[in-house]
């Protein structure tokens, strides 16, 4: 495989070691002054407005230096992985939230490559939300639901990325009646995916509602009183779809079973989660997969180490998928079992709006009758800003 030329990389991997060498002096800061310039985000607030109580800013940007280096040969890039913009609006007395954002894409070679979030979201009470847009579909608590301004690692899941899960039209209903949680979904399997919008408005971002449906329940258990701990929530949801020949996302298999178990204690957090999905076409056969994931606060609130082991595994010799941002890259294959272990840790500069990243994941991708379909070792370092 031919070696990516550096050149695109070597600003900003410059700006990012900067940044680290610069990080000493950044921890001298009053974290006072970080919040004070944080808050320039809010541009309206007023509790007492009985139709606008607040007016924010939103956005983030994540970008990631990564060389790869597998039996296939090797590669190092810069990439401006994540970036977005919008705002969050507070209504009513709290009861309507309003949020839009936008991406741009790799280099900014678009500065609007469509909605990534757009919906308006209903709160009767304080244990009901009714949510009408464009929003993640409500499954898969820890590697989907939770935002990646607060995830440790690089990369999601090897086993949830293959599934075609992504923004959806949708309207969703979550409840809460402790220690129990619920939550139900419908969402349009046109919806184009978030990533590569089409940069207009219209079918082009909602979709057209001509494709099929799929549908998600959930439900959810807070152990930490019988446990004694901080946290200790266990999920399971589903999703069933329906179906059709195009569908952009939701598209891939028909029923996807996952669940979670979070639990943290202290400066240690454990997370289990797992994935089951069948009914899939051709080489997408019934497929399973699971990480389990460990954090732990090595100086608290300023850098955490985090370690990760993902497993997968087809009923069809071909139905694992490797990871499209960096193994896809070194040319792997499809096969059917799927180990990697990832180190890593966060530096917090100030706390998961601005900090520094740094991991290394080796996988290993195989079939039964090619046992050496993809090995491939990655070093990872990146900045994460959000607001």
């Amino acid at each position: 495989m031919t070696s990516i030329s550096p050149t695109k990389a070597t600003p900003h991997l410059a700006l990012a070691l900067g940044a680290i060498l610069l990080t000493p002096d950044l921890t001298l800061a009053d974290e006072s002054s970080f919040d004070d310039l944080w808050k320039l985000a809010t541009l309206y607030q007023n509790p007492n407005n009985p139709y606008l109580e607040q007016f924010k800013l939103r956005g983030r940007y994540q970008g990631q230096y990564t060389h790869v280096d597998s039996d296939r040969g090797e590669s190092s890039d810069w990439e401006d992985r994540r970036s977005r913009f919008g705002f969050d609006a507070l209504m009513l007395e709290r009861k309507i939230e309003l949020r839009l954002d936008f991406q741009s894409n790799d280099g900014f070679q678009d500065f609007y490559d469509g909605l990534v979030d757009a919906y308006i979201r209903y709160k009767p009470n304080g244990s009901t939300a009714i949510t009408l847009g464009k929003t993640k579909p409500l499954i898969g608590q820890y590697d989907w639901l939770e935002s990646t301004n607060t995830q440790p690692t690089f990369e999601r899941s090897q086993i949830f990325n293959q599934l075609n899960i992504n923004r959806a039209t949708a309207f969703t209903i979550e409840g809460s009646a402790q220690p129990f949680t619920w939550r139900s979904g419908i969402y349009s399997n046109s919806t184009p995916a978030t990533t590569g919008g089409t940069g207009s408005w219209g079918d082009g971002e909602f979709g057209n509602l001509d494709g099929g449906y799929s549908y998600s329940f959930g439900i959810g258990y807070d152990f930490k009183e019988q446990l004694g701990t901080e946290k200790a929530d266990a999920r399971l949801d589903w999703l069933h779809s329906e179906r059709r020949e195009g569908d952009r996302v939701l598209g891939r298999y028909d029923d996807i079973i996952a669940s979670t178990f979070w639990i943290k204690q202290g400066s240690v957090a454990v997370v289990f989660e797992d994935y089951y999905a069948t009914g899939g076409n051709d080489e997408d056969s019934d497929v399973f997969g699971f990480f389990i994931q460990t954090m732990y606060d090595f100086v608290p609130d300023k850098f955490q180490l985090v370690g990760r082991y993902s497993f997968s595994a087809s009923r069809g010799p071909n139905g694992i998928r490797p990871q499209g941002r960096y193994e896809s890259t070194a040319e792997a294959m499809r096969g059917d079992t799927y180990q990697s272990v990832y180190l890593g840790g966060q530096y917090f500069i100030h706390g998961d709006k601005l900090k520094l990243l740094i991991g290394a994941e080796y996988a290993a991708l195989g079939q039964n009758s090619h046992s050496d379909r993809y090995n491939g070792f990655d070093l990872l370092g990146g900045l994460r800003f959000s607001f």
